[in-house]
């Protein structure tokens, strides 16, 4: 499996200490690398939490979207949704929220079903209050007690 673009770049950098003649990517590379980790010929990226996180080239990307979204478990979920679960199972690529949100736009019977969640499961049934304050009540244990400060005057 030949890496991506966008791999091959961080890795040349920090497996051999290759930077792009472009200045601009250079820059980019620079400022992008310190995330990353290449070992046992995988790029990883570390997470905030300082998890380790595979990169995926484009192809396992489309396999990765698809197990959490139609797999076994998978209940056609939002974007936000399917990108929490690529991230759990510990992936990355850079342009995953935009794919991520491509896929579940994609998916039928996601849209099929996304209107059905927030529905009553009957039809409501509205209460009529004969008196507006009817239903207010005051419950007294036992008399209230005098206060020590004199406050008739």
């Amino acid at each position: 499996m030949p890496p991506t673009d966008w791999m091959q770049l961080l890795i040349d950098y920090l497996h051999h200490g290759r930077l792009p003649e472009d200045l601009q990517k250079r820059v980019d590379i620079r400022r992008r690398a310190p995330r990353f980790l290449y070992y046992n010929d995988t790029l990883f990226r570390r997470s905030f939490r300082k998890i380790l996180l595979r990169c995926l080239s484009n192809v396992e990307e489309a396999q990765a979207m698809s197990e959490p979204h139609y797999g076994v478990c998978g209940v056609h979920q939002s974007r936000a949704k399917l990108h929490f679960q690529i991230k759990r199972m510990g992936y990355y690529w850079p342009a995953m929220v935009k794919d991520c949100m491509d896929y579940a736009r994609s998916c039928k019977p996601f849209h099929f079903h996304v209107n059905f969640i927030h529905q009553p499961l009957e039809p409501l049934h509205p209460t009529i209050v004969s008196w507006q304050f009817d239903s207010w009540g005051v419950d007294m244990v036992r008399p209230m007690p005098e206060s020590r400060k004199d406050t008739s005057t």
